[in-house]
């Protein structure tokens, strides 16, 4: 099987897209983590994993829509809790631009954080701009071998968050960006995950609309880099999943 260790189902905006989206990853086997922005999207991606064994929906808050969500964090409580991965949270300083949102951001981050440390959850953090931060943050918080989805900082943190047992997803990017590319060189294999991210991160980087068999490219970038056969990596991607959740209690 593959692993799309972050997707955005809710992204596929058009039926005819959405449904093509979906055959692909159960007719590739694609085990797929639905990562969620809000509880509309979280909701949405439960109702889709009702009818596909290999989407796993993930609750979480965005930190591009965390000024819209900071009020009653409380409410979250029942979807943190029946929820096996939290995501997508995390800071963005990059992409969000209004500092007037931060602190709303980190009020956000922080409950689930706590939230997540008191149910022991596996997390799926967005980190853009606040790599440094962020680890403090888990170190602090004590999580549970975070996923870090997309990293694209300094590799001094990279390097605390590999040590603290972090694992770390390669994207689309992987065959277009020099940094993305030094990253997996330094990533030791057993800490590598892919992702997608949704249609919509491929066309940011080439301009091709993203199906979720996108996945079997950016293998097949990683075994160019490891210099280790595409099948192999396919496989150690899959253990290296199937070892995080299993670690964690997880069923599928």
């Amino acid at each position: 099987m593959f692993i799309d260790a972050h997707n955005h189902l809710d992204f596929f905006e058009e039926q005819e897209k959405l449904n093509k989206a979906l055959d692909i990853i159960k007719n590739d086997n694609i085990i797929t983590l639905g990562c969620s922005m809000d509880t509309k999207s979280y909701k949405f991606t439960k109702s889709l994993a009702l009818k596909n064994k290999n989407i796993i929906p993930c609750f979480g808050i965005h930190p591009s829509r965390a000024h819209e969500n900071f009020k009653n964090l409380e409410c979250f409580d029942e979807y943190i809790r029946e929820s096996k991965i939290i995501g997508e949270i995390g800071l963005d300083y990059v992409w969000v631009k209004e500092k007037e949102k931060y602190p709303h951001m980190k009020r956000v981050f922080t409950y689930f954080l706590e939230e997540a440390k008191k149910y022991n959850k596996i997390t799926n953090i967005h980190t853009k701009g606040a790599e440094s931060e962020i680890y403090n943050y888990i170190k602090k918080y004590e999580l549970k071998t975070p996923i870090i989805h997309w990293y694209s900082g300094d590799k001094d943190t990279l390097k605390k968050l590999l040590d603290y047992g972090c694992y770390f997803t390669i994207s689309v990017d992987i065959g277009y960006s020099k940094l993305s590319k030094e990253i997996v060189q330094l990533l030791p294999i057993d800490k590598i995950l892919t992702e997608t991210d949704g249609p919509t991160s491929l066309e940011w980087v080439n301009g091709d609309y993203g199906y979720p068999n996108v996945i079997k490219n950016v293998v097949k970038e990683i075994s160019k880099i490891k210099n280790i056969q595409e099948e192999e990596v396919k496989g150690v991607i899959e253990n290296n999943f199937k070892t995080l959740i299993r670690k964690e209690g997880i069923t599928l």
